[in-house]
């Protein structure tokens, strides 16, 4: 089984931490996406990645890998076992890919003005949305999204968490206080043994974003 990924890719980064925190063996290819021309056969149609080789077969897409290995590989099972649970699973990935996602990479990408101050503002109430509607409805004694073990939902957010320095520094966003919930999940996240192996600093993240992201 071979994973395809790009250094720094979030997506990419949601797929290593499913496998590994199911313990499968696999192979890491990390290919640069400015060289299309030399790996545009690796990639989805898309011509992006990840992508899951797996028995002669190529799977792509972040969320519909993990979903894969899932079905392939149900334990340790990363999503819940009841319907109702399994269907709140599913809405929290949609929300992190239709919502929290786009807003953070639009805010990254905005130059100063009251566009930036806009999406300043959206990245900030998804945030709180995650708080409120989310983390803090909880079980006291839940540590992840929702179950007592990490599953595909904190592994479709704690990527961009993993370098959320880069809107703290360049864009003027924290995590607000309030948001204790969503700090103390954080917390757990980078507890975790797959997520620590992938971990880079705070100081790593600014000094590579910075060249992207510095106005």
């Amino acid at each position: 089984m071979k994973l395809i990924t790009a250094e720094y890719c979030p997506f990419s980064l949601r797929c290593v931490l499913a496998l590994r925190e199911k313990r499968q063996k696999f192979e890491l290819l990390t290919v640069n996406l400015a060289e299309k021309t030399q790996f545009g056969a690796l990639l989805s149609p898309y011509g992006r990645v990840p992508v899951l080789e797996h028995n002669g077969n190529s799977i792509y897409e972040s969320s519909v890998i993990n979903e894969y290995l899932e079905e392939v590989f149900p334990e340790p099972a990363l999503l819940p076992g009841d319907p109702y649970n399994r269907a709140a699973a599913r809405f929290w990935i949609d929300f992190c890919n239709t919502r929290f996602m786009p807003a953070y990479f639009n805010l990254l990408k905005s130059v100063p003005g009251k566009t930036r101050d806009a999406l300043r503002a959206e990245l900030l109430e998804h945030l709180a949305f995650i708080e409120d509607q989310g983390l803090s409805q909880r079980a006291a004694d839940q540590p992840f999204w929702l179950s007592g073990r990490a599953g595909l939902v904190d592994f479709a957010f704690y990527p961009f968490f993993e370098r959320f320095a880069d809107v703290e520094v360049f864009r003027n966003v924290e995590i607000p206080h309030r948001l204790e919930h969503l700090q103390k999940w954080l917390k757990t996240m980078r507890g975790l043994p797959s997520v620590q192996s992938i971990m880079r600093s705070r100081a790593h993240y600014i000094a590579y974003f910075g060249t992207f992201y510095a106005d």
